[in-house]
């Protein structure tokens, strides 16, 4: 009888300790993307812009760099520096557009380096900086410590785009009202939840970006990654660690701004399935084009990605062409 009333007992108190928790997360999740403040100093620092013309492969493809470069940093929030590379176009005589590239979710900010010339020779500055746990801000620890940072990436990539669009409007060179954003893979996942809550952003391409986290969850590359005992669990447990950063909950709140989205058809990171639920939950104005490519970064057609990426710039163009 006492062992009874012990085994009892101890599942009460687990069960309160498992309600306690649940609360603690319901809490978090509410608060989740809070904190961000325009008002902070941004103490931004630049170097001196250097002129870049050199050969480089970028997907497979040879071709003639030209542009010129600039590091900036600036504080996210007190005591956090967050680097970038902007690019700018070799010669202008006045403000420029600038196009906000939100990277994918195993590159650096020097990314923005291999895409950059034809934004840069059509007009535009292109800017990407360093998410939190890759480059200079790569997050090192035991699973757990990993784990928490990648709950705060998500929010911290909304913040740190934010506190990057209050840098851009401070300098006499850049077009304030002409921001755009690129986001490619997790870029596009994340770059859904800035378009929700930053209205400067005048219109953004969402590269093989995708929705409902159970859905991408089933992807083929994920399922090859997580181990078999895993597999089953592998969309709660992705939906719990993160659910308040789905994209489809942020996308109904982008109203009003133009989005195109551009998927693959054979993507087996973030399946065509995801694209579409994250496509039928964006509001309107909205487009989707599909190219018969897996994921770029395993994609070995680069031709495709690079017309993928011209049609992303003509998009653009289109629109900044009525704001000129």
């Amino acid at each position: 009888m006492r062992c009874r009333k012990i085994l009892v007992g101890f599942i009460l108190c687990l069960c309160l300790v498992i309600v306690l928790l649940l609360g603690l997360k319901s809490l978090a999740d509410r608060r989740y993307y809070n904190g961000y403040d325009p008002a902070l100093p941004l103490n931004p620092t630049a170097s001196v812009p250097e002129a870049v013309e050199k050969s480089i492969t970028s997907f497979g493809r040879p071709f003639e760099a030209r542009y010129r470069r600039q590091r900036i940093e600036f504080n996210a929030r007190p005591g956090e520096r967050v680097p970038a590379v902007l690019t700018l176009p070799m010669d202008a005589a006045e403000p420029v557009p600038v196009i906000i590239l939100l990277h994918g979710s195993h590159q650096e900010k020097e990314f923005v380096e291999q895409i950059c010339t034809p934004f840069n020779e059509a007009g535009f500055a292109m800017v990407c900086y360093d998410q939190y746990m890759r480059g200079e801000r790569r997050v090192r620890g035991n699973p757990l410590r990993i784990a928490l940072a990648f709950r705060e990436r998500t929010w911290k990539t909304v913040h740190d785009t934010r506190r990057l669009i209050d840098y851009l409007q401070t300098r006499p060179d850049i077009a304030a009202d002409r921001i755009y954003l690129v986001g490619a893979s997790y870029g596009a996942i994340t770059g859904t939840a800035v378009l929700a809550q930053e209205k400067r952003i005048r219109a953004a391409v969402l590269v093989v970006g995708g929705g409902n986290l159970r859905l991408l969850a089933q992807a083929p590359e994920v399922r090859r990654e997580v181990p078999g005992w895993l597999l089953p669990l592998a969309g709660s447990l992705l939906q719990f660690l993160i659910g308040v950063a789905d994209p489809v909950r942020h996308a109904p709140r982008i109203a009003g701004i133009p989005v195109l989205m551009q998927n693959g058809s054979k993507d087996s990171v973030v399946i065509p399935k995801s694209g579409e639920a994250l496509f039928a939950a964006l509001p309107e104005p909205k487009e989707i084009r599909w190219y018969p490519i897996d994921h770029p970064d395993r994609e070995e057609k680069g031709e495709e990605v690079i017309k993928m990426l011209a049609e992303g710039l003509q998009w653009l163009q289109e629109q900044d062409a009525k704001r000129r």
